[in-house]
């Protein structure tokens, strides 16, 4: 039984990353981050984005359909991002994590819902080197209630506060007359103190700088990317938000 239920949360979660691909898509447009010319007859139905015609069912199955048509828009050839597959998995995964880490009640479901909007906002930012405040502030509202559940502990309280400074200061150093920070990975770091407290909070801000130095000092040494090309941070902070809250606790009693 619990086998069918993993497999059941992991299609879900399948199913979730196919929702957040098109959020992202049409959320880019509404910010007019993206030239949109296609003439649409019905867009509250899934539609190719290349050129507008409306997609059959077997289109839309995640990861599935990428496969079969060899990562291509089977309308008109097109190739589609790999981000596609990687959100639907990713997504999935962290369904599956959540499932298996926690009990099914209220807190569960509420997980659920943040891993959503997290990888929504990591998707995003990947590709639009943005993150919409719409998400941000959704994401400190949930983090606002999850606080008051838990009692208004000033611990959660002082952690977004103290957060939310550290990465507006580093949002005022300029580097060759670009900001290192955005303003959306001020409120990203603002939820994740509420949501986090201390000391997770900073086990999710070692794992976010440790990875993101990793992986921007490897982009330079393979000349991917020159020194001062802006890299989205916002993947980083989320990557350190998901470790930090299944093994936060444990990397400390191993650090300590």
């Amino acid at each position: 039984m619990e086998i069918l239920l993993e497999i059941m949360v992991f299609v879900l979660g399948l199913c979730v990353g196919s929702f957040i691909n098109m959020a992202v898509y049409r959320t880019a447009r509404r910010y007019g981050i993206i030239n949109y010319q296609l003439r649409i007859t019905n867009e509250n139905r899934s539609y190719c984005d290349y050129c507008g015609r409306q997609l059959k069912w077997f289109d839309n199955i995640p990861v599935f359909s990428w496969l079969v048509f060899g990562g291509k828009s089977r309308c008109c050839g097109k190739r589609l991002p790999l981000t596609y597959p990687i959100v639907e998995m990713t997504t999935a995964i962290l369904f599956l994590l959540n499932f298996q880490f926690s009990i099914f009640n209220f807190q569960s479901i509420f997980n659920y819902l943040i891993l959503g909007l997290l990888v929504f906002e990591a998707a995003f930012d990947f590709k639009y080197m943005m993150l919409p405040d719409s998400t941000a502030w959704t994401l400190i509202v949930l983090a606002a209630i999850k606080w008051a559940m838990s009692g208004f502990s000033i611990n959660f309280l002082v952690s977004a506060i103290v957060s939310a400074v550290f990465i507006f200061i580093l949002h005022k150093i300029k580097i060759k007359g670009e900001e290192a920070m955005g303003d959306g990975d001020i409120f990203l770091a603002g939820f994740m103190g509420l949501f986090l407290g201390f000391p997770k909070i900073v086990v999710a801000f070692y794992i976010a700088f440790i990875v993101g130095a990793i992986i921007g000092g490897s982009l330079i040494l393979l000349k991917k990317v020159k020194k001062n090309t802006p890299i989205p941070f916002g993947p980083f902070l989320i990557l350190g938000v998901v470790v930090a809250m299944w093994w936060g606790e444990a990397i400390i009693e191993l650090i300590l």
